[in-house]
């Protein structure tokens, strides 16, 4: 038995027999083309890009029909790519001043953009080179009229192998005797990922190169849960996961039945669960949830895959009809995260380009200094809270220092104002909030808090600042540690602070999502926790299972140890 480790992109348990898909070893030699011939090229290459566009066009009515409106969205990425002049100009000037073949010149421009693609230190923004990869396997295929059915072969229900899925080849997989997939390549955030999640699908990626070790009709088990894939395991393996697979489905059963009762422990202690919502991502059965409220807006989609900044009515349009689905719950609106290496696309200048973005000029940082950007984004929140009776609530990413603070609170009593005198006034008070995964924020919190509504604790940047962990760095990933002592005293010492000036406080992030984390950060206070929809109902029954008294003592235990293995011993023996 073989075990491979990768990331776990769509949850759920297969097994099945492996259905291998052969990598595409297509060789592009370079060919040089006559001076005469310059201009045939450039046809067949304009008359493939038109072809391309028209399968996309073709490609999005199916994922409409077949997923909804939010995911033929993603196929409309892909039409921005195939418009985009960096890669079609690329391509028309190799071929007229280079001489080569249409082919030949693709593949080169291709190559350039994806190089420029994987200098980028965003998660997001480097998988865009599969989308980029996929447009350009469209057009060499419309180019050579030569298209590959993946596919064909699959006779049983089976679990798919691959280096690479693209978007184009995982919307062909549903009712096509597909258990779940695997690939060597991708991340959470990637557009095959998405799919797999809207399909209900069991994906496993970033699994290096297990499709090298793995042969056609190996029997594998594919866990979604945990981002395992296991190759030809022992009977009693085997066993265990059959068992775990109907586990999972009478949890699924159960989970559905919790979802009227209310929020809380089984001794009554209130904690409001929040979701976070993708207005992309959005499916019917989030309204079955019932959550308290939006715990947040990740709003920088609306600036992903785009040459120019969203315009105002653009934002006002999503944040109107995100809050409108919420009814009179709270909205949380986060004001975009954009790093230091996402606004190349943004009109906004000649920009130096950052050896480490992470701490450079992002969130409230780079707003600040484009205050057009901040503005625009104001206001189009203050007219959607003037149209819809949700509470809305906005939420600064990357404070500092209590002087960001302050300075967003006056952009927002100018736009307030302004907004006023044109008539536009919001049906309920606007709340300002800091999200604190700065350390220098939360030693800064009694100056912050006066100047804020609420706070929201963004663990997933907290933890990596106080460690000095970069996550997707595999060097050091494994020091990535919620049960570090220092990551749980410091959410201690924001919620306590909080606590005595009145002010509510959130936890979001990987932590809040996760059972084993919930009876510390219950037993320390938080009033909020803000969860990702796939986790929402398994949390929901962590904290309705949990004893507030216990998780209290719990988490006072935990702040006398001084390792993280102590903390976990402590979490294994304590009885909740």
């Amino acid at each position: 038995m073989i075990i491979v480790k990768g990331i776990a992109a769509s949850p759920g348990i297969a097994i099945g027999p492996a259905y291998l898909v052969k990598p595409d070893n297509t060789v592009i030699e370079k060919k040089h083309i006559p001076p005469t011939n310059i201009g045939w090229e450039l046809r067949r290459f304009e008359e493939a890009v038109e072809k391309s566009m028209a399968d996309l066009e073709a490609s999005q009515a199916q994922v409409k029909s077949l997923f909804g409106s939010k995911y033929a969205k993603l196929i409309a990425a892909h039409k921005l790519i195939l418009k985009d002049p960096l890669l079609i100009s690329s391509v028309k000037n190799k071929i007229e001043k280079e001489q080569i073949s249409a082919e030949y010149a693709l593949s080169c421009a291709a190559k350039e953009i994806t190089a420029r693609f994987e200098s980028l230190k965003d998660e997001l923004f480097r998988e865009r080179k599969y989308d980029l990869a996929d447009v350009a396997k469209r057009l060499f295929e419309n180019l050579t009229k030569k298209k590959q059915n993946k596919f064909s072969g699959i006779k049983e229900p089976s679990i798919i192998i691959a280096h690479n899925l693209f978007p184009s080849d995982t919307i062909n997989l549903k009712g096509k005797n597909v258990l779940g997939f695997a690939t060597d390549i991708g991340g959470k955030t990637s557009h095959t990922a998405l799919l797999a999640q809207s399909m209900q699908m069991p994906a496993v990626v970033g699994l290096s190169d297990a499709s090298s070790q793995i042969k056609d009709g190996d029997l594998i088990i594919l866990d979604g849960e945990t981002g395992l894939i296991l190759i030809n395991p022992e009977p009693k393996i085997l066993k265990q996961y059959k068992e775990e697979q109907i586990k999972i489905d009478e949890a699924e059963l159960s989970l559905k039945q919790i979802s009227p009762l209310p929020n809380e422990t089984s001794d009554g202690h209130k904690v409001s669960l929040y979701i976070n919502y993708d207005p992309r991502r959005d499916f019917k059965a989030w309204d079955a949830f019932r959550s308290d409220g939006l715990g947040l807006l990740r709003t920088e989609f609306i600036y992903m895959d785009r040459f120019d900044p969203p315009s105002e009515d653009e934002q006002y349009q999503i944040y109107k009809k995100t809050a409108h689905r919420f009814d009179k719950r709270p909205v949380t609106i986060r004001l975009a995260d954009l790093g230091g290496d996402k606004i190349t696309q943004l009109g906004l200048g000649r920009r130096e380009k950052e050896s480490n973005p992470f701490m450079g000029c992002r969130g409230i940082r780079l707003f600040l200094k484009y205050p057009e950007l901040l503005y625009t984004q104001l206001r189009a929140i203050v007219r959607a809270s003037a149209e819809v009776d949700a509470s809305v609530k906005i939420m600064i990413p990357m404070v500092s220092s209590v002087e960001e603070v302050r300075e967003v609170k006056a952009a927002l009593k100018q736009v307030l104002k302004e907004t006023e005198d044109s008539g536009i006034i919001p049906r309920r008070p606007i709340m300002l909030g800091a999200m604190i995964e700065v350390p220098s924020a939360a030693l800064s919190l009694d100056g912050i808090l006066p100047e804020v509504d609420f706070i929201s604790i963004g663990t997933n940047d907290l933890i990596q600042y106080l460690i000095a962990v970069d996550r997707g760095n595999q060097e050091v990933a494994e020091l990535y540690d919620p049960y570090h002592p220092a990551v749980l005293r410091t959410i201690n010492f924001i919620i306590q602070g909080c606590r005595k000036k009145g002010k509510p406080v959130s936890v979001c992030g990987e932590m809040a999502s996760d059972p084993e984390m919930i009876p510390f950060l219950v037993g320390l206070g938080v009033d909020i926790l803000s969860l990702s929809p796939r986790m929402f109902l398994r949390i929901k029954s962590t904290l309705r299972g949990l004893n507030f008294e216990a998780c209290a003592d719990l988490a006072q235990a935990a702040m006398l140890l001084t390792s993280s293995e102590e903390i976990k011993t402590l979490r294994e023996d304590y009885s909740l």
